[in-house]
């Protein structure tokens, strides 16, 4: 076996054997035990207070979001203990990071946490300061009085890609949470678990955003300011690589309320990239330039303006609606396709399974209602308003990730049970 590298929650000179061994034999926890509650907590604060996390807004966001009131207002939300069953952890749960978003790892982890699961994590072995800032503040918590109650039920460790390591651990657990590439986890698929563990795999997607015209022009100029600013964040963040950042921006209304809402649109995102300062490394320009020439040359999308190499963010306008191929091509990064549309049902028709978040603007409830009743089977997992598209929910991708982190064990009530002779 490749060598694996652990950063945090085994014993110095483990194996990895005497490291699984010691984890799986771990009880499984209530959800919501106050020791985890607590520590999860306790991480949030020193996340949100730490000077260093006005650098990385991704992570204030997921230390906001773990914050303790909103722990207590998760909790109902769980699988409750009732007359006839008890509801706990499943057991050693096993996550397998992205590599394009830092945070997910935690989200996935601290939830199985807060379930009443033992985790191990497989980290990617790209770094990023990011991470590193992360394991930082993680590390530190453990080593206080709260976190030795959840001492080793958190594993961080790497290891290159490793089929016989990999299958190892999916032997020892009894949840494998798989967040990857479609390769990824077809390759994933092919290391068994045992018989009576579970497994739920994240793969890749594509979202988009549909902005109402007459609802652009209408804004006021704050309120396009706030509509600038929710979709950069969107977008923006983790250079587009996000399974939930829009990549396709469907304008619905007519012909000329669609190129006057553009009109207006663009410039404000235009302004708010300049002002924030957004990544633009000389890889991503290139990637996006391949990108648009490869959509080009397949006569699926056609450039808005001459000048569109040196764009940034850079548009490009669908010739046949969405594709396959479109989707494949698309490289994130600042890459905009747009589409006008004389009704949001009309974008129902070019959806599938790959798609996983609408972002909105503009809409009423009864539209994003006739919209719905259009998808076709599996299409679209979550509408959310502009700005809200990387928020995290225990509902992900169609599945309640907490009653999927524990198990309901039967058990007859105190009526049932008669006293021994």
């Amino acid at each position: 076996m490749n060598p694996v590298h652990f950063h945090l929650g085994v014993q110095p000179g483990d194996t990895l054997q005497a490291a699984l061994a010691r984890t799986a034999a771990l009880p499984a926890w209530a959800p919501f035990d106050p020791r985890a509650v607590r520590f999860v907590g306790r991480f949030s604060q020193r996340l949100l207070t730490h000077p260093q996390v006005r650098a990385f807004p991704e992570l204030a966001a997921l230390g906001h979001w773990f914050r303790s009131a909103h722990l207590r207002d998760l909790a109902p939300s769980c699988p409750a203990e009732t007359p006839g069953a008890v509801t706990l952890g499943r057991g050693l749960a096993f996550h397998i990071a992205p590599a394009n978003v830092d945070s997910v790892f935690l989200y996935s982890c601290l939830i199985a946490l807060l379930a009443g699961n033992c985790n191990w994590v497989r980290l990617s072995q790209k770094s990023s300061p990011q991470f590193d800032f992360l394991l930082e503040v993680l590390r530190s918590t453990l080593e206080e009085e709260v976190g030795q109650a959840v001492a080793g039920r958190i594993v961080l460790l790497t290891y290159p890609h490793d089929a016989a390591i990999t299958s190892a651990i999916s032997r020892a657990c009894l949840l494998r949470v798989v967040w990857g590439g479609d390769d990824t986890i077809a390759a994933l698929r092919a290391i068994p678990l045992r018989p009576t563990a579970m497994e739920v795999c994240f793969p890749d997607r594509f979202s988009a955003a549909a902005l109402h015209a007459d609802s652009v022009l209408a804004a006021s100029d704050a309120a396009l300011k706030q509509l600038a600013s929710g979709f950069y964040n969107d977008t923006f963040w983790f250079a587009q690589q996000a399974c939930s950042s829009p990549r396709l921006l469907n304008w619905v209304g007519s012909r000329a309320a669609c190129t006057a809402a553009q009109q207006r649109f663009w410039p404000a995102v235009e302004s708010e990239v300049r002002s924030r300062q957004a990544e633009n490394s000389a890889a991503m320009g290139m990637a996006r330039l391949g990108a648009v020439f490869e959509l080009a040359a397949a006569e699926l999308a056609r450039p808005e303006e001459p000048a569109w190499p040196a764009l940034f963010p850079a548009r490009v306008t669908l010739e046949t609606g969405l594709t396959s191929g479109a989707k494949s091509l698309h490289c994130g990064n600042g890459l905009f396709l747009e589409q006008n549309l004389a009704t949001l049902t009309e974008l129902a028709a070019q959806l599938s399974d790959k798609e996983q978040t609408l972002a909105v603007f503009g809409f009423s409830r009864d539209e994003l209602l006739d919209f719905v009743r259009a998808l076709p089977a599996r299409a679209v997992d979550r509408i959310t308003p502009v700005g809200q598209a990387l928020g995290f929910a225990p509902l992900w991708d169609g599945t309640d990730l907490f009653a999927l982190f524990t198990r309901r064990i039967a058990l007859p009530a105190a009526s049932e049970l008669r006293a021994t002779p």
